[in-house]
């Protein structure tokens, strides 16, 4: 097949037309601006699991814009020729590869040596002439200013280059790595390098002495952007991983003014330096937390050469509140992984990062539980396992007959299996996203595992049991609860779920907890104030998505749990933080601005895309 590789895509080219060809693309000939109105068209699409896009006429700009790629779970298999059961056989054959079963015969041997012969993909194919050096820029003729480089949000600062892959190695050689790094666009030929300190990119730019060499790719082939972004073990490359994923080994090219090898079927290729002591103020701009980030100095990448293909495409995204495409694809990419916790602990049979609570904040694990405190066994080792749940601030452990993608199903097991005094555990002063403001410290608070599952032997003599609940009482509290305190907007008891969700619009900072324990002392144990959810009435009764967004996003549970020691009920204060409350600045939601929702909205049978429906008008 022309544009493959083992039955996979050679370039991002391929892929499109094969996208456009099962109808899963769709081109706007329209003109679009790429401030704020493609972020509005593209997050409408995902909302509704609609087709990439093509945009061919960017005002600014010649080059045509991909967008919205990777917006459902079929696409990210289908990029690298697989359905979703077989992402998750990729990762059991992950899984043995990391950890092989001795072959106990030659017919097992000659099993291993099958499963295993794909590793022959892993190394590179050095080409000497390469599609992303057909055109050479230098000098004047750089001018990023006409990339149709993305403003996505109203208050983000600037231009931001959302899906680039920064190719860097250490001073004496070794593993290339390749990062995705956010870039802040500053001038003609300069970008702020946006990298955490514990990425790899920065760990090389620490390395070196003075300036480092720098390759950033824009629209590579589907599997190495997956590569990039899947959080692999240390001792794999992105290039080793790309091969692997599509069958077929990467082919790349020397760059012309860096030692680095870029992939050669690239679209874009920026060739420039860093200097750690060339830094800038960045930011703020819209993140995938669904916040504005806070502004913080970074390193500028100057462009010192500019290689293309000569018709490029430009791929774009947005980060912003899930569902985002980052959050698509942490949910496919999802599948890959939970083989390698099965292998660790073969009593897991289902395991969920909800895209809701940001792709890593929650982790919900069904398991096929064995003894007393199992549970807590389980939560343990998942923070000490991967390296990619060290954020992970939440963990709730149900029982193997609970459908973890089933929210209703999982607070259900909350409501009828927890106790506040046995099975919520609180670990403090532990490492944490610096991006989770609801921290106290940025790079630390604390971690909650949830034990939802059936209590068994001495589990159930640790407390007293649970009173039967209370019809007769539980009906009129609410109305009594919202006359005694004005700022409660709504209480919506979620009777089957045994928990109870309370809006209100706070006023001071005693609010959340003077208004539950005045619950817990007048409403009797059984009477439908197990559980409590408290919120900001800025989020919708009947979502899930927006109940889970505010939990994870605005809760520490050292500071946000509430616990009635007598009773065994819990809350959780899920409000945005008044100053006195919190010792970080809170963070700002991402929101589009309404003239851009309303411009779309008009224009939408001019895109001819599928479907009108916003965003906030379905129903999770």
């Amino acid at each position: 097949m022309g544009g493959t590789v083992g039955g996979k895509w050679r370039d991002l080219s391929a892929f499109v037309a094969a996208l456009e060809a099962t109808n899963q693309l769709v081109r706007v000939d329209v003109p679009v601006d790429p401030d704020l109105e493609i972020t509005e068209i593209c997050q409408r699409l995902l909302a509704q699991q609609g087709p990439a896009v093509l945009f061919t006429h960017v005002v600014g700009s010649s080059m045509p814009v991909v967008a919205n790629l990777f917006g459902t779970e079929e696409r990210v298999a289908m990029a690298i020729g697989r359905s979703l059961n077989e992402l998750e056989q990729l990762g059991e054959w992950l899984a043995e590869l990391r950890q092989p079963t001795p072959p106990t015969s030659f017919k097992a041997l000659w099993a291993l040596l099958r499963r295993i012969a794909p590793v022959r993909h892993m190394p590179l194919r050095w080409v000497r002439k390469a599609p992303c050096q057909q055109l050479i820029l230098s000098g004047e003729d750089i001018d990023l200013t006409q990339l149709p480089i993305q403003t996505c949000w109203p208050g983000d600062v600037a231009p931001l280059l959302t899906w680039p892959l920064v190719i860097t190695r250490g001073p004496h050689g070794g593993p290339v790595n390749i990062g995705v790094y956010r870039m802040q666009l500053i001038g003609k030929n300069r970008l702020i390098m946006r990298w955490l300190r514990h990425r790899g990119g920065a760990q090389h730019a620490r390395q070196h002495e003075g300036p480092m060499p720098v390759a950033v790719a824009i629209g590579a082939d589907p599997a190495l952007l997956l590569a990039a972004v899947t959080p692999l073990p240390e001792t794999m490359s992105e290039y080793g991983f790309a091969g692997l994923l599509r069958g077929g080994r990467i082919e790349v090219v020397p760059g012309v003014t860096v030692p680095l090898p870029v992939p050669a079927q690239a679209e874009i290729i920026l060739e420039g330096t860093v200097d750690l002591t060339d830094t800038v103020d960045e930011g703020p701009f819209g993140d995938h937390t669904g916040y504005y980030n806070d502004v913080e100095r970074f390193p500028v990448f100057t462009v010192n050469r500019m290689t293309m293909r000569r018709k490029p495409l430009f791929l774009t995204t947005f980060t912003g509140r899930p569902p985002d495409e980052p959050a698509i694809l942490a949910l496919a990419l999802n599948r890959i992984f939970v083989p390698l916790l099965k292998q660790q602990f073969p009593e897991i049979t289902a395991f969920h990062l909800p895209m809701e609570a940001c792709s890593y904040r929650m982790a919900i694990v069904a398991i096929r539980k064995q003894y007393p405190g199992h549970a807590f066994r389980i939560m343990a080792g998942i923070w000490g396992f991967l390296r990619q749940f060290l954020y992970t601030k939440y963990i709730i452990v149900v029982d193997e007959s609970i459908p973890v993608h089933d929210w209703h199903a999982v607070m259900a097991a909350l409501g009828r299996h927890v106790d506040g005094r046995r099975d919520l555990h609180v670990i403090g002063c532990t490492p944490i996203d610096y991006l989770d403001f609801a921290s106290p410290w940025s790079g630390l608070g604390a971690k909650m595992g949830i034990d939802a599952t059936l209590k068994v032997g001495v589990e159930q003599t640790v407390v007293p049991p649970r009173p039967a609940a209370i019809r007769d009482q539980a009906a009129d509290w609410p109305a009594a609860i919202g006359r005694m305190f004005p700022y409660v907007q709504q209480i919506e008891r979620m009777e089957p779920l045994c928990m109870t969700l309370i809006l209100l619009r706070k006023q001071d900072s005693g609010d959340v907890r003077r208004l539950v324990e005045t619950i817990w002392r007048t409403v009797p144990p059984g009477a439908g104030a197990e559980l409590l959810w408290v919120a900001d009435d800025d989020i919708a009764p009947g979502s899930w998505r927006d109940l889970i967004w505010a939990w994870v996003t605005r809760t520490d549970p050292m500071r946000d749990l509430l616990v009635d020691e007598e009773h065994g009920r819990f809350a959780m204060d899920a409000t945005g933080k008044l100053p006195s409350e919190t010792m970080r600045p809170w963070g700002q939601p991402v929101c589009m601005d309404e003239a851009v929702i309303e411009r779309v909205s008009q224009r939408w049978p001019e895109y001819r895309l599928p479907g009108t429906r916003l965003e906030g008008e379905e129903t999770t």
